[in-house]
């Protein structure tokens, strides 16, 4: 599923430019856990350029093997980041991680559903930040057997209690998804406004020759087929032509060609 891990390359190191001034990083991602994706790029990115917005206690909700609560972590106004992974192996690569790339004192990872931690420790780590955490980051993957997009909203749902008034969420939301269910969880859960997308991509191929992709356009066509909303893509041959979820797939069963989409990162932010 989007976001899901990639091809294993053991490490990926990105120059300070790619996380907007906030110093190269080195990200170890063994066989088994998360790899960065594009849409990891693109929410490093939101965070490198906008990285006056954060501030105070963080946290990292579905943190893969931490790169976004690292980076977070090396603004000099973030006090800590907490990253939640529902992976044994991810939470492990994070904490070596962040002491490769000198965050561990501001740092602490955890294995977690969604919000809720499966040790003590991090239950009080979690207790501790409830209505004083001033940021949320999450890029989650493409949830299973729904229109995709239930782990966003289980992202602003448990936000509620965390959140100071005025508490901001980095959200990667891709373009795929379409407007509809974005202005949907502005509607569903009261007391966040959506402020637009810090960081995207240019139109790039929804790469259909990954498998995880594939298999989230065909859940895609699916969930149009049973009546839900309509998805976005653009026609690799006609540029600026939109197409839905099901056309989208019969283009590339009929063509090889995938089509495109944008990566991006969206703004909410928890008026309290």
């Amino acid at each position: 599923m989007a976001g899901e891990p990639g091809p294993q390359d053991h490490q990926t190191v990105l120059t300070a430019e790619e996380t907007g001034g906030l110093g190269e990083l080195r990200i170890q991602h063994p066989p088994g856990t998360f790899a960065l994706t594009p849409a990891s790029h693109i929410a490093l990115e939101a965070i490198g350029e906008h990285q006056r917005l954060l501030a105070g206690n963080g946290i990292d909700w579905g943190t893969g093997t931490g790169c976004l609560a690292i980076v977070a972590a090396k603004i000099g106004a973030v006090r800590r980041v907490v990253g939640l992974d529902i992976s044994v192996q991810n939470v492990e690569s994070a904490r070596r991680n962040a002491a490769l790339n000198g965050a561990a004192e501001k740092t602490a990872f955890f294995v977690a559903d969604s919000y809720v931690p499966t040790s003590e420790p991090g239950r009080q780590a979690l207790q501790s930040l409830r209505g004083c955490t001033d940021f949320i980051l999450a890029n989650p993957p493409s949830s299973d057997g729904d229109d995709g997009f239930s782990f966003r909203r289980l992202v602003l749902d448990g936000a509620r209690q965390f959140l100071t008034p005025g508490g901001l969420i980095f959200l990667n939301i891709s373009y795929q998804y379409g407007q509809a269910r974005i202005d949907q969880l502005s509607r569903q859960f009261a007391k966040f406004q959506h402020n637009g997308v810090l960081a995207s991509t240019e139109w790039v191929p929804f790469d259909l020759q990954r498998p995880d992709l594939l298999d989230c356009l065909v859940a895609y066509a699916a969930e149009e087929a049973r009546g839900g909303a309509s998805y976005a893509f653009i026609d690799p041959g006609v540029p600026g032509r939109s197409m839905d979820a099901r056309t989208a797939l019969a283009g590339f069963q009929r063509t090889g060609l995938s089509p495109l989409t944008r990566w991006q990162t969206h703004l909410f932010r928890f008026t309290g």
